[in-house]
């Protein structure tokens, strides 16, 4: 038989649902992580549930649970302090509860699992006998297994109830009271117990769990937790415990597991020696001591502070003046980029301007030898360019140019090498699709005379119009192949251009001009394609 952890609230609630695999039973124990009593008790519940209560009780599932268990709430079970343990028979149908590691009062709650289903010889209906009283109290001290019953609300105060408890002698039920009502803290709560301690101890305005309290839902098992006074084996009276370990005698159980939880220590015996309660005048001395202790504590806290305070500005401080050091390195670095910025575009200007005096001095040593002349003309990328170069009008050239004009030579290539030439070189303006345009409006002129020879108004072209001025003007072989085709400039408008210069018709070759039509038609779609 094992003792098995519910992992959340949902598992809970399907085991005590209903009555499965022969368990018609359910012993749950309600526990928390940060419980000093819990812990110990777990391990004797497992060697219990091992060797007596699992053979003896095979209808019962054996389980625990943690109060921070996943879909679990405690108030579902009206849980209030840990550990506690639950019986319930399937399906939830609760029978009693026991507060603390009261093993005996576990032993009771159990004989109301009794199984009908117990057979068989060698077997009893009550499962197995009870322990005794002292055999079992000495064995939970000797192991530091059996923990008393003791109300765990907070995981943080254990310390200050085994200030108020172990140190200042007030009983459980005071120390605890003044806890709730001074703040949770030692001074509040002695505040408190030096206002309160003559209204009585216990009573109904004490509502505190008696350790080693049971409490039986059904009403037929309860016990304040005082019940018989435990002896030793010779019949004499135990009025304390000893912590075998260090020789501390602790009054009750519960000052017992403050130590314990406080010192680690699990070694405990019985003790005929009686601790004596504190009078009122010593209470009032003890108070006084704890309040000074309290003060000084308080004191060395605040200088504590104080120096950490001074700390944190020095830290402050320092990392202000790495962060301006880095700063001005930064702006450090930023001024020596602009300078050398700067220093580099002078360089640049020094090259360009060296550049240019090597040119000019070229220049006159090229016109000094050819007799004032050049070889070579200037254009816009320098002596002999190398990308396409616009044509510039001819007033212009001759403002920009000292170079005398040279005589127009006579192109004896044929016709048909003419256009192939001059369409290429159209071809090759990409820049914004100029060529493109070009070639379709040079087919439209060439076209219409084809299509239309008897229109009059098809051979004249206005060269000021600003078709012809944004798509042909300035293009290298544009105008070269109106010229090839025969348009000539008009005698009487020199902005016009007219097929044949307005003389015989005879002297337009129609075969020709249909010829340039397909070639130009041809070479919009190429260049098309390609762009």
């Amino acid at each position: 038989m094992s003792f098995d952890e519910i992992h959340n609230g949902i598992a809970l609630d399907t085991l005590l649902s209903a009555a499965t695999s022969g368990k018609t039973h359910a012993l749950v124990m309600f526990t928390a992580t940060w419980c000093g009593p819990c812990k110990a008790i777990k391990p004797v519940l497992q060697q219990k549930i091992a060797s007596e209560w699992g053979p003896a009780y095979p209808n019962v599932s054996f389980c625990y649970i943690y109060e921070s268990s996943p879909d679990f709430d405690t108030q579902d079970y009206q849980i209030s302090a840990f550990p506690t343990f639950k019986l319930f028979a399937l399906p939830k149908a609760e029978l009693g509860s026991v507060r603390g590691g009261n093993i005996q009062g576990l032993e009771q709650l159990l004989l109301q699992a009794k199984s009908t289903a117990f057979e068989g010889a060698g077997n009893t209906m009550g499962g197995s006998a009870a322990e005794d009283p002292r055999e079992a109290r000495l064995r939970r001290l000797a192991g530091g297994g059996g923990a008393s019953a003791m109300q765990v609300e907070k995981p943080d105060d254990s310390g200050l109830m085994a200030t108020l408890m172990g140190e200042m002698g007030f009983e459980e039920e005071m120390a605890r009271k003044g806890l709730d009502n001074g703040g949770g803290t030692l001074e509040g709560a002695i505040d408190w117990i030096m206002l309160h301690q003559d209204d009585g101890k216990g009573g109904e305005d004490m509502d505190v769990e008696p350790s080693g309290a049971i409490i039986m839902e059904d009403g037929k098992m309860k016990s304040d937790g005082e019940g018989c006074v435990p002896v030793t084996e010779g019949g004499v009276k135990v009025m304390s415990y000893k912590c075998n370990e260090c020789g501390k005698i602790l009054s009750n159980m519960a000052n017992l597991e403050l130590h314990a939880n406080k010192s680690g220590h699990s070694d405990f015996s019985e003790s005929t020696e009686e601790v004596k309660p504190m009078t009122d005048e010593e209470k009032a001395a003890k108070v006084l001591e704890i309040k000074a202790l309290l003060k000084a504590k308080r004191a060395e806290r605040e200088e504590a502070e104080k120096v950490d305070h001074v700390e944190r500005e020095k830290q402050r401080r320092e990392m202000g003046k790495q962060m301006g050091k880095t700063r001005e390195e930064m702006e450090k670095q930023e001024r020596k980029k602009v300078i050398w910025a700067k220093k580099k575009e002078k360089e640049d200007a020094k090259k360009e301007r060296d550049r240019i005096r090597a040119e000019l001095a070229k220049d006159k040593l090229e016109r000094q030898s050819n007799g004032g002349k050049l070889k070579s003309q200037l254009g816009a990328d320098g002596y002999n360019p190398s990308a396409i170069q616009y044509e510039e009008g001819e007033e212009k050239v001759e403002k920009i140019s000292a170079i005398p004009k040279k005589q127009k030579s006579v192109d004896t290539r044929s016709k048909e090498t003419i256009i192939t030439d001059s369409i290429a070189k159209l071809g090759q303006y990409r820049a914004g699709g100029d060529g493109g345009n070009a070639l379709k409006l040079l087919g439209i002129f060439v076209g219409n005379v084809v299509d239309k020879p008897e229109e009059e108004k098809y051979r004249g072209i206005n060269m000021e119009s600003k078709a012809y001025k944004n798509k042909i003007k300035g293009l290298i072989g544009g105008k070269k192949i109106l010229e090839t085709c025969g348009w000539k400039k008009d005698p009487a408008n020199s902005d016009r251009m007219l097929l044949g210069g307005g003389e015989d018709e005879a002297d337009i070759d129609w075969n020709f001009l249909k010829s340039v039509k397909e070639q130009l038609a041809k070479a919009l779609v190429e260049y098309n394609n390609d762009f």
